[in-house]
């Protein structure tokens, strides 16, 4: 990948992971306020029947993963190709999981595997110098 080309992925990068990390400890928070309800049946089906286990599970498999993928993009750092790899692929594994856990269909499920895909295909190239 060109240095040019690297400039304008980085912030892109940034961006998308940062908005959805934003969206994991918003959708965690949500879950742990009782903001976002799933209801008795679905949450019976969460690991131990517990929302405080989903809501911190989906801060640590998702939005830390997309913090760190940030901040590397952000700073130029030498992993972010990493990070975005990882970050991404743990978003689509999250939302695999919770369709098999969870037995519910919703719009937001392909969204979000669309969103992990997008963050693994900005990933930035190492730069060979």
């Amino acid at each position: 990948m060109s240095t040019t080309s690297t400039r304008t992925t980085r912030p892109v990068l940034a961006i998308v992971a940062g908005v959805l990390a934003v969206q994991a400890y918003g959708g965690a928070i949500a879950i742990l306020t009782g903001t976002i309800d799933f209801g008795s049946v679905i949450t019976g089906r969460f690991p131990f029947g517990s929302p405080v286990f989903a809501a911190v599970a989906l801060a640590a498999i998702v939005g830390i993963p997309m913090t760190v993928t940030t901040w590397c993009a952000v700073i130029g750092h030498r992993w972010t190709q990493q990070a975005a790899f990882v970050s991404g692929a743990l978003l689509v594994g999250w939302i695999a999981v919770q369709m098999v856990i969870i037995q519910t269909f919703s719009w937001l499920q392909p969204t979000m595997v669309l969103s992990g895909l997008l963050v693994i295909g900005l990933r930035v190239a190492r730069r060979t110098s």
